[in-house]
């Protein structure tokens, strides 16, 4: 049995109509739909709300749902990456800072290109984010 079959049973089970889980979750109908219909999966944190709600584990939640599992690891794995460019911008920046004011060197070009990689990398995380909660 796939997630959105697991999803659908235990909300009938429970006596849920679409509408009432997805209050319950603070999600869409369309959400629910889209879970139990198996053209979207939940993320993580709705996955753990889920589970919460009709008292399952994880475990029990995903076990034989294989793209799920998929979908948690490149999800972590992107956000990850994201955080580890910004990471790493910040410091250039930070680095270019300290050598135009200690050695006087002007390096104006190459903290306009960091600067600008890093909005740009800003840019894509978040609308990523926006993106997966619009999704959802």
């Amino acid at each position: 049995m796939n997630l959105g079959e697991k999803i659908k049973e235990c909300r009938k089970q429970a006596g849920f109509s679409q509408e009432q889980l997805a209050e319950r979750l603070n999600v869409s109908r369309q959400a629910i739909t889209k879970w139990e219909t198996n053209k979207g999966i939940p993320d993580i944190a709705n996955l753990i709300a889920i589970s919460d709600e009709f008292g399952l584990s994880l475990d029990e939640l995903i076990k034989d749902d294989v793209a799920v599992k998929k979908k948690i690891i490149t999800d972590s794995s992107a956000k990850k990456w994201h955080i580890l460019m910004i990471v790493y911008l910040v410091a250039i920046v930070a680095y270019i800072v300290y050598f135009v004011i200690c050695h006087k060197i002007l390096m104006i070009g190459f903290l306009v290109a960091t600067l600008f990689m890093l909005f740009f990398e800003l840019r894509i995380f978040i609308r990523e984010k926006i993106y997966r909660q619009r999704k959802e």
